[in-house]
């Protein structure tokens, strides 16, 4: 496939470099990983809640919940930061896209 230099077809590939490199840059990816260790965590505080029959295993799986909940408050920055580089990249696709798309407004 031959791509169409145009406006919009450069100005999408530079958005969607300047999304990898927020995702990357901002901590993005390290907090997508952080919220998924975070909720594994509850998760397992949960399901060891649920099966405890002593009041130390109750203890011990509320302060697991308390850790993981704290984990989800402290990483939610770089959640947020994952949505606007990926919200970027988004942006960036529709722009190359729609650059394909029109007629033969390209640069030689």
């Amino acid at each position: 496939m031959k791509l169409k230099w145009n406006l919009q077809t450069i100005g999408g590939f530079v958005l969607m470099g300047i999304g990898l490199i927020a995702m990357i840059g901002w901590g993005g990816i390290s907090g997508l990983f952080g919220y998924i260790f975070a909720l594994i965590m509850i998760g397992f505080g949960y399901w060891l809640w649920r099966t405890a029959d002593t009041t130390l295993k109750r203890v011990c799986s509320g302060l697991v919940m308390l850790a993981g909940a704290a984990l989800i408050i402290f990483w939610l920055p770089q959640v947020i930061s994952l949505v606007l580089a990926a919200a970027i990249i988004f942006i960036g696709w529709i722009l190359v896209r729609n650059g394909q798309s029109q007629g033969y407004r390209h640069w030689k």
